[in-house]
């Protein structure tokens, strides 16, 4: 899940403390914070459109939630490395291929327990964080350009399989719902009981390809930010790299659509625009002006990114299941009763977002006591 610096061991042994990238922790946490909120919208038929998913192409803000998490990732993987420069080969990709592992296998756990132990569903959110920072973390200290042209191909392949690669009924660029090569591939190989459904899983096999580049693509952001000293050219330089990452985006999509659901080379692009853009906003707002932090709160959520996701996930089925009754003895669950309660006030899409926002808040408060106790758990 990346980290930041906290510290090195310098040659004579001793430890030096180094700053922590305030915006790294903020931008982490703000990414978990939207997940946990549109989440917990996600069994709703109120939920304003704008925090659902694009059903199929284009780009909604609950589309750029997850790829926002994958950027940081990136970014992040700069600084985990070179945290770790002193310690030996075995020891760093050990520990690196432990984290891979095991955050693959808790993501099919986690898949396993909210399907009520029904199937196992192999892709998901944790498995391709997993596999695309094991498919970029070769790359981790090499120079911005190499990173670059890496993400550059896998882009290129992504898009040359859906537009160029046909399968038995589907023809080639065909790009339907349950009808192209992606979904295609993920059922003959995963097979329908282990995707998410029957046409297949929006976080499956080819998105690996893609996904790896938006990690590079952060990758090479957190390269530069090492590289480059932090003053206002490199900040420009990073701006003009977010706005023409999003321009040739918008070309690309007039041939390959925006779509979240196949991770194409559009979508891709103009996701690591948008993050490029934004942490690059609060870099230098909160690590070079060294400005008052507005986003404070969300620190502690992106101390504990993991965990804290976990245990979200975790809970929504307690938060679903019926432990209260209205006056007519009707079993409620928590979700029930505080959807009703804000709706009756606020109307049925307010209400919806009202309590996206109260479950927000709830992981808000379990972050900033394991904040406040210094409870930092990572792989």
């Amino acid at each position: 899940m990346g980290e930041t610096i906290n510290s090195t061991v310098s040659s004579t042994g001793s430890t030096v403390k180094k700053k922590r990238v305030i915006s790294l922790d903020v931008f982490r946490g703000l990414a978990v914070a939207a997940m946990i909120f549109v989440n917990a919208m996600a069994f709703s038929e109120s939920t304003p459109w704008i925090f659902e998913h694009a059903s199929w192409n284009g780009l909604t803000i609950a589309d750029l939630v997850f790829p926002s998490f994958l950027f940081i990732v990136g970014v992040s993987m700069a600084y985990s490395f070179a945290a770790r420069s002193g310690a030996s080969k075995r020891s760093l990709w050990g520990h690196f291929l432990f984290r891979v592992v095991a955050l693959f296998l808790i993501g099919v756990g986690l898949n396993w327990f909210t399907s009520n132990f029904t199937m196992i569903r192999i892709p998901g959110v944790l498995q391709l964080i997993a596999l695309s920072s094991l498919c970029a973390a070769p790359l981790a200290k090499s120079k911005p350009r190499w990173i670059l042209l890496a993400a550059a191909i896998l882009l290129l392949v992504h898009g040359a399989i859906l537009l160029g690669v046909g399968a038995p009924g589907i023809p080639a660029g065909t790009l339907e719902p349950g009808n192209n090569v992606d979904d295609w591939l993920d059922l003959q190989i995963l097979t329908p009981n282990h995707t998410i459904n029957a046409n297949g899983d929006p976080e499956g096999i080819l998105s690996i390809l893609t996904a790896t580049a938006l990690v590079l693509l952060g990758l090479c952001i957190g390269r530069t930010l090492q590289l480059l000293d932090h003053n206002w050219k490199t900040m420009g330089i990073l701006l003009a790299g977010g706005l023409i990452s999003i321009i040739i985006g918008l070309l690309v999509s007039q041939v390959l659509p925006i779509n979240k659901q196949l991770w194409t080379s559009s979508f891709i692009l103009v996701c690591a625009g948008i993050g490029t853009l934004f942490l690059t906003l609060m870099f230098s707002y909160l690590d070079i002006k060294r400005w008052p932090n507005a986003f404070f709160w969300a620190s502690p959520m992106g101390l504990n990114a993991l965990v804290i996701y976990i245990l979200s996930i975790v809970f929504t089925i307690p938060m679903h299941m019926d432990f209260f009754t209205n006056m007519g003895e009707i079993p409620l669950s928590f979700y029930d009763v505080s959807t009703i309660y804000f709706m009756d006030i606020l109307g049925p899409g307010a209400g919806m977002v009202a309590y996206g926002l109260l479950v927000v808040l709830i992981w808000l408060i379990v972050a900033s006591i394991m904040h406040w106790r210094h409870i930092y758990i990572k792989l």
